[in-house]
């Protein structure tokens, strides 16, 4: 009786000291060194890929998950919104559903999921995904069943949020002052002086994410004139685009267009004449983002971000997406009108009202002096 032929497997070649792929008599170069293992396994698994096509049928007892998720992955994922965030959610739930029938999927399927996920916020992403790959899949076999995808709740939304004297210690932080003395019942500082480490990309941060509640990857994206990488700012009109020309969005991650604070536009006009220079043509040219660390592009501010945190002795829950919760909190703090106040935001009225609405001095107001 013949022997069952392997599947395709990493194997690591003594001579070279190298990782190949073995598929039956092929042997495919990865160009892999022993030490990168995660980059061999993509390798394979980007291989296994390409040798693979899906079934097709209109059959869910014929249709397993995994040939579900390789036809939304190639056909729907790349002109998603975020195409790289979505190949990782399809790529978790191909690990756990992938081998599965449609029909042999129920509701304590998608627990156990959630479960072995450890994150019900995470979960509810891939799963969201999922169920997206399956509607997809339907639209064009026209399915004889389809499953119910069975989501974990929504978590509560987070409320952290920063009051005015712990923003200006996170400025300070970044200007480089640091505290030489504690309020004894707080242990919060209240005498600084500047000696410490500057960090002026992190102040621009600061203060964009503060006055606009534009999200992390958004600002970091920001562009002194229009682009199709970014978002950008026209000081002329006091406005910033948060969405590059052409970009299409997450329906929950919307980019409207917000009015510029007039307090930070003084900065920004500033800001823009600091990163603005002359050639040696008498030409002027700019810096290309807002944000920036010496003139390059910041991907990951969160080190630095942690660094004046501590130094400002505020808690390990505050991260850049504060500045977001922080100003629609003290919009609904300042009565400003719901529909507003969350298009300033780039989320739904709803959204906000769920949110922060409570945050507002006339919450309820006129229900608790009914009688």
């Amino acid at each position: 009786m013949p022997q069952k032929r392997r599947p395709a497997r990493l194997w690591l070649r003594p001579d070279t000291g190298t990782w190949f792929i073995k598929d039956g008599s092929k042997r495919v170069p990865t160009d892999c060194s022993e030490a990168e293992v995660e980059a061999a396994q993509r390798r394979l698994a980007d291989y296994i890929a390409a040798q693979y096509r899906p079934e097709r049928s209109s059959r869910a007892a014929e249709v397993t998950v995994g040939d579900i998720i390789i036809v939304y992955a190639e056909e729907k994922a790349p002109s998603t919104a975020r195409p790289k965030e979505t190949i990782a959610m399809l790529d978790r739930v191909n690990e756990f559903f992938g081998e599965m029938m449609l029909t042999e999927l129920r509701g304590q399927t998608f627990r156990d999921y959630a479960a072995d996920r450890g994150s019900k916020g995470g979960a509810r992403r891939d799963l969201e995904a999922l169920r997206a790959a399956i509607n997809h899949y339907h639209a064009e076999e026209t399915l004889d069943m389809v499953p119910k995808v069975t989501l974990p709740e929504k978590g509560e939304p987070r409320q952290s949020w920063l009051t005015r004297s712990e923003i200006a210690k996170l400025l300070l932080a970044a200007m480089g002052w640091v505290p030489v003395s504690c309020d004894v019942a707080t242990q919060q500082p209240n005498r600084w002086k500047r000696t410490g480490w500057r960090n002026p990309h992190l102040v621009r941060l600061i203060m964009v994410g503060l006055y606009t509640g534009t999200r992390l990857t958004a600002i970091l994206n920001l562009q002194w004139m229009a682009n199709t990488t970014g978002g950008h700012i026209d000081l002329d009109r006091g406005v910033i685009y948060r969405k590059a020309q052409g970009e299409r969005t997450m329906h929950n991650k919307r980019k409207t267009p917000v009015k510029i604070p007039p307090r930070l536009l003084r900065f920004l006009r500033y800001w823009h004449k600091r990163d603005t220079t002359i050639d040696e043509r008498g030409r002027s040219v700019t810096l290309r983002y807002a944000v920036h660390y010496g003139g390059e592009k910041i991907t990951k501010p969160h080190k630095a971000f942690r660094s004046i945190r501590a130094t400002a002795g505020l808690g390990d829950d505050i991260t850049p997406h504060v500045l977001r919760h922080t100003r629609a909190t003290w919009l609904a703090q300042a009565g400003v009108e719901v529909e507003q106040a969350a298009a300033s935001l780039g989320m739904t009225a709803e959204e906000f009202e769920r949110t922060y609405a409570h945050a507002s001095p006339d919450f309820q107001q006129q229900a608790a002096n009914a009688f």
